[in-house]
């Protein structure tokens, strides 16, 4: 039997939709495991209905925790069961997430196994060595076999550090967040990430009894407790989403409202399109955006920064926008070394775009000097031509692809979809209402 594919007719200007957008799949996750700190129930209200969320729910169910499904973006988790503290090579290949188990693992058990060659989108090396630091700065011993990480503590559990992180990584941060909430102590960590689902993790662990203060200077003070509770949380709208959707109508000349999304968390994609003459509006009804009348996007130049700057998880759908921008584009990336490889298939469907190992920006860039492609040269407008394309293991370049089938003159076919629906859920019935010509098409037994 074949896979599924997506079919997308290209070519017509996304207009006069309305859509709604789930829960935020990155907040979701990391939810689920700083549940596992307390052995009473907790609820988890707006989850998206996502392949990501099904993994991390496989992996609660594998350490012998329990997962109910009330409703299908309501769950409710609860670790009081759980009696493996060992995961599998085959679970950590499914998903980056398995490393932020370590400290509820180590709470729970004293000790923890895991394989470092981790899953997830191949845009870079994602190494453990931050996460793996930060836990034995707090008293893990740790211990490696092969791929294969064994953590242990004594007796007294792990203990308050001052930790200062090389670069503000997102998931290392979460994990010292979680594993220091119930540490002996005071933790401190420095140069943390300050992504609006970090704080809505925060806001948990605070409802479950936590002690975390957060510092002007990316600095977070978390004072260990003994004990933390459950509790009951909503997950905030899916930013990653926001922008794809309203990028695939501003790149097709058309608009969109995106219902119940506020300002903060979108306020830098914002500014962008903005720049780039595209108007939008924010109230009670939610976000709406919409191309320029009679004149195309004009082009700009975008530091992909982290939080609060533009997001790497932006800039796959902003390349076809891009394409379509009138004069050059300029995107320098600081993030990932190895985040731009999809444009190849954007130059094989019409667009102009240059890619060098060169610092394209005036950022401080951890890349300069090295022999990493990372910034990116776009003429614009072309026209884009539909291909058939088999998604990378990238979720936003599967996105990209999807919103440049949309753009692209003729029929585009994608296969390898699972790439796109680990992270959007209802992908097709929402580019539907949209005004995109787009369907699902079944797998065939020859």
């Amino acid at each position: 039997m074949t896979q599924p594919r997506l079919r997308i007719v290209g070519g017509k200007k996304l207009s006069g939709g309305r859509i709604s957008i789930a829960g935020s799949s990155n907040q979701v996750t990391k939810c689920i495991i700083a549940s596992m700190l307390t052995d009473e129930p907790v609820m988890i209200k707006g989850a998206p209905d996502v392949d990501e969320r099904k993994i991390v729910e496989g992996l609660y169910r594998y350490l012998g925790g329990q997962v109910t499904t009330h409703e299908s973006d309501t769950i409710e988790v609860c670790a009081k069961t759980m009696d493996r503290w060992a995961i599998s090579e085959e679970i950590c290949r499914k998903n980056r997430i398995s490393i932020l188990c370590a400290g509820p693992l180590l709470q729970r058990f004293g000790k923890v196994s895991f394989y470092g060659a981790l899953g997830g989108d191949k845009i870079g090396r994602r190494p453990v060595n931050f996460h793996i630091e930060g836990l034995a700065m707090m008293g893990a011993q740790v211990e490696q076999d092969g791929n294969q990480y064994h953590l242990s503590v004594d007796d007294k559990g792990l203990r308050g550090a001052h930790i200062k992180l090389p670069f503000p990584s997102v998931m290392t941060t979460e994990n010292l967040l979680i594993a220091a909430s119930m540490a002996r102590g005071r933790t401190i960590i420095e140069n943390a990430a300050i992504e609006p689902e970090i704080f809505e993790l925060c806001m948990m662990l605070q409802k479950m009894g936590a002690d975390i203060t957060q510092t002007p200077n990316r600095t977070f003070i978390i004072e260990g407790v003994k004990k933390l509770n459950g509790c009951e949380l909503r997950c905030m709208f899916d930013r990653n989403q926001v922008v794809s959707f309203a990028v695939a109508a501003l790149a097709t000349g058309g608009d969109v409202l995106i219902e119940n999304v506020t300002h903060g968390p979108v306020y830098s994609f914002l500014n962008f399109i903005q720049r780039m003459g595209a108007e939008f509006t924010v109230n009670s009804k939610g976000l709406y955006v919409k191309a320029p009348m009679g004149r195309p996007l004009k082009g700009v130049h975008i530091e992909v920064e982290v939080h609060p700057g533009f997001m790497t998880d932006w800039q796959q759908p902003f390349m076809v926008l891009f394409t379509q921008a009138e004069g050059v584009s300029i995107l320098h990336e600081t993030v990932f070394e190895e985040r731009l490889g999809y444009t190849s298939f954007l130059n094989n469907m019409g667009a102009n775009i240059h890619v060098t190992s060169k610092c394209l920006g005036e950022s401080p860039c951890r890349f300069r000097n090295h022999n990493f492609v990372h910034s990116a040269i776009i003429q614009g407008p072309t026209k884009l031509r539909a291909r058939d394309f088999e998604l990378p293991t990238d979720i936003r370049a599967g996105k990209c692809l999807v919103v440049a089938g949309l753009v692209a003159e003729g029929i585009t076919h994608l296969t390898n979809i699972h790439e796109v629906t680990r992270k959007y859920d209802n992908l097709v019935p929402k580019l539907q209402a949209m005004g995109g010509d787009i369907v699902e098409l079944p797998g065939t037994t020859p």
